[in-house]
């Protein structure tokens, strides 16, 4: 019997495999010098295909020979494909050899929609409980690491033993892609999203981003958009040396906020970074004192 398994993915390949095969694995590579050699002993042991199963990549480009398939007519074998192998399917067919077909997600998404979609039903299928209001959070932090959040909520699921996982124990529990996306952050907090903002600063401070450091790149970026609002020419935008793309970029927020609004926060921020560097502020307590920002 040949499992073709059809995917880019190791991550998910991997754990498709941990899922089905039982028997000892035993993985060999047709990019291996001594793949025959290996070949050959394995297939002629009698654990072959009693308790060992042997699972075989880098073959997309091999064609395979009757002779060595028909050694899977009565033993197990994996075939791991890129792309599904056509021309090996009507080979096997013809052959007469039991197979089945799986085609492993790349885990590749244009958009945070997609990687949602695909994270409800891997969660589903992997009884792993989460609360369904912090998936679009997490599929728009992890949507270029997508295999990192697959890994970290399988190891949480073990910590919890299939119970729910709540938003407090997935905060802590969690780890990060170690990429910095304090950019997004900083969206987030301009678009009061306060449940991604959140998700974002809990993972900017545990890959080691300072607080301190967050405070500045809100208090700057609040002030170039004030000072874009007060621009009176192209000039005036010009004086402050921004990036043609990043001042269109904040451009779009001079259009969201009214200069009241940004003034406020701009002062809040300056008034939570005073009180920090005169240690009337801890570390921890920043932390709630731009969440209320938020919410005012």
């Amino acid at each position: 019997m040949i499992l073709i398994l059809v995917g880019e993915n190791d991550f998910l390949i991997k754990e498709k495999i941990d899922s089905l095969i039982k028997e000892e694995k035993f993985y060999l590579s047709f990019k291996d010098k001594d793949f025959k050699e290996n070949f050959k002993r394995i297939a002629n042991s009698r654990l072959f295909g009693n308790e060992v199963c042997l699972i075989i990549k880098d073959i997309d480009k091999v064609e395979l020979s009757e002779d060595f398939l028909n050694h899977f007519k009565n033993k197990k074998g994996v075939f791991i494909y890129q792309k599904k192998p056509e021309t090996l399917i009507k080979k096997i067919k013809n052959l007469k050899i039991h197979y089945e077909i799986i085609e492993v997600h790349n885990l590749k998404f244009k958009k945070p929609q997609e990687f949602e979609e695909f994270l409800g039903e891997y969660l589903k299928e992997n009884k792993i409980k989460l609360p369904q209001t912090i998936l679009s959070s997490l599929s728009k932090i992890f949507i270029t690491n997508p295999a990192i959040l697959l890994n970290e909520l399988k190891k949480i699921k073990f910590y919890k033993q299939n119970e729910p996982i709540t938003k407090e124990e997935l905060l802590n529990l969690i780890k990060w892609p170690t990429d910095s996306r304090i950019f997004e952050m900083i969206d987030d907090f301009l678009e009061r999203k306060k449940a991604d903002f959140i998700l974002r600063l809990n993972r900017e401070i545990s890959i080691g981003t300072k607080i301190e450091q967050i405070i500045g790149f809100l208090y700057k970026t609040l002030l170039r958009i004030f000072l874009l609002q007060k621009a009176k020419s192209i000039k005036d935008e010009e004086k402050l040396g921004l990036n043609y793309f990043y001042k269109q970029r904040l451009k779009n927020y001079t259009k969201k906020f009214n200069e009241e609004e940004i003034k406020k926060i701009i002062n809040n921020l300056a008034e939570i970074d005073r009180k920090y560097k005169k240690f009337l502020l801890k570390e921890e307590d920043i932390y709630y004192e731009i969440l209320k920002i938020l919410e005012k």
